[in-house]
Formats: C-alpha cells, structure tokens, sequence
C-alpha cells in the first residue's frame, strides 16, 4: 500500500487550524505501546527510515509550532501521542522489541 497526504491536510493548505492538526496526529499516530507494524490512519508501514507516515510527518512540526495557539488543544492526546510530538524520540523509531 502506498500512504498518501491524508485528503484534509490538502484541501485547508494554508489554512489548517490546529484543532484539525491535533485530529490527523491523533488519527496518524500510535496511540499506545505497543506501535503498530504501520500507520494506524493509512496504513504506511513503518520503518527504521521512515518511521512516520507523509501526514504525520507534515503535521508534526506544524503541530509542534502552534500547539500553543490553543490551551488545552492537545489534552485529547494519548501519553504516547503527546510524547512522539512534544518528544525528541518517536515510538515507531523504536527498536522492533517495543512495537
């Protein structure tokens, strides 16, 4: 299967709200441990070169930036979610043992 930029993320552009950003990282990343073999919104098989999929991969460091913007956008986030954003580790870069 081949991922794709999740149709959302294409058609706001510009003008995606942080609000949409908090529901594709949450739809596109692992909610637990342990990490899923690929994307649970996409299906991309994770890898030790592409450990995120291309929408979380776009929508992190988007994310990263204005998650501020918002108090409390990111509470709906799980552990896991908040940690592979906010984190300097991903949980799908993890060795194969956590996953």
């Amino acid at each position: 299967m081949s991922a794709r930029l999740d149709r959302r993320l294409l058609t706001a552009g510009m003008g995606v709200t942080v609000a949409q950003l908090v529901t594709l990282w949450a739809e596109h990343t692992p909610a637990r441990l342990p990490v899923p073999v690929a994307c649970p919104g996409c299906g991309h098989p994770y890898s030790d070169t592409t450990p995120l999929c291309p929408t979380a991969a776009v929508v992190r460091p988007l994310l990263r930036r204005r998650r501020h913007e918002i108090p409390g956008a990111i509470d709906a986030l799980t552990p896991n979610q908040l940690a592979d954003l906010t984190g300097k580790r991903l949980s799908t870069a993890l060795p194969e043992v956590t996953r």
